[in-house]
């Protein structure tokens, strides 16, 4: 099944180099609703599952548009706005919804997106944007190969990485951040051994990927039964991880963090947890996460959900937490 799906990425990528698809943001506005739902929210009783951040904004985000919602990674570009990528090729750019002024949101499709081309996949897990170059380096599930896009999102470079043919189609490359200092660290979502539900695997590359580079291999813990869902470097240099699970009572988010010096070959982390995001007025199933400083001064992180197609069960929610001082 390896060979038939790496035969598959070689011949792919032919046409996939040579791929200018069309830019996949209009310039017309698109109509993108939000329901605050913060004044709603009793905060007393998610304060302390919330350790060290202050919920200071949620907001429930719904359109009719067809590439609009499934998101699954979140980024912020260099001029301030918000990129979040879907499961099926869809691309949302947005300003914060804090924001003085006119809210204002683009929706496209990231790839003209054949479904019949898997090497260009529509299922986009993670995403790390380089702030120097504005490049967006996005993760696909179930290939084997990472695409290298422009500021403006028109071309994207394929990088063939075959390494990532190692994780199951469905539980690939769930998370990925390029560190401070250059290097890019990507976590499976799928368990690292049988019968042990905390370990998973991890790739340390020393750059930006490189084709067909092998990377250093590490293990993340995570608590038990939460499978990674994005990774983040926080302004002071610490890197957080995002956990999400599924049970009868509904998905269960955790934010852990640890010390980037622990990423080398061979190393198990385990990352010190954080918060907890359980309540049912802010739960869902948090697969973006982008972190950074604000106009103040401090330090917040953004969370977005991915609603699996699934608006009758589950919703698309934007939430803005703040680091509170000395943490």
């Amino acid at each position: 099944m390896r060979i038939v799906r790496l035969a598959v990425l070689i011949f792919a990528l032919i046409p996939a180099a040579f791929l200018h698809a069309p830019k996949p943001l209009p310039s017309v506005v698109q109509m993108v609703r939000r329901a605050d739902l913060l004044p709603a929210i009793r905060v007393a009783r998610s304060a302390s599952e919330l350790g060290p951040f202050e919920l200071v904004g949620a907001w429930h985000l719904t359109s009719e548009h067809k590439n609009f919602g499934n998101f699954s990674a979140l980024v912020r570009d260099r001029a301030g706005s918000m990129i979040a990528l879907g499961d099926r090729g869809g691309i949302m750019k947005f300003s914060p919804p804090d924001r003085p002024g006119r809210w204002r949101t683009q929706i496209g499709k990231l790839l003209s997106g054949d479904r019949s081309q898997r090497s260009l996949a529509y299922d986009a897990e993670a995403a790390t944007l380089d702030p120097a170059s504005g490049r967006l380096l996005v993760s696909y599930e179930g290939g084997a190969a990472m695409f290298d896009y422009p500021a403006d999102l028109s071309r994207p470079t394929p990088i063939p990485l075959p390494v990532l043919l190692e994780w199951p189609d469905n539980q690939g490359p769930e998370a990925m951040t390029r560190l401070a200092d250059g290097r890019t660290i990507i976590l499976g979502e799928v368990y690292a051994r049988w019968f042990n539900r905390r370990t998973h695997g991890g790739l340390l590359f020393r750059g930006k990927p490189r084709p067909f580079e092998n990377p250093a291999r590490f293990e993340i813990e995570m608590p038990e039964g939460l499978r990674p869902s994005e990774l983040t470097q926080l302004p002071d240099g610490r890197v957080l991880v995002l956990g999400r699970t599924l049970s009868l009572q509904g998905f269960r988010t955790t934010i852990s963090v640890f010390d980037p010096a622990e990423i080398r070959a061979g190393n198990k982390i385990m990352p010190r947890l954080l918060a907890t995001i359980s309540k049912p007025s802010i739960r869902e199933n948090y697969e973006g996460m982008t972190a950074f400083r604000d106009a103040d001064g401090s330090t917040v992180v953004w969370l977005i959900s991915d609603s699996n197609h699934m608006v009758w069960a589950q919703r698309t929610i934007l939430l803005k937490l703040r680091l509170k001082p000395a943490n």
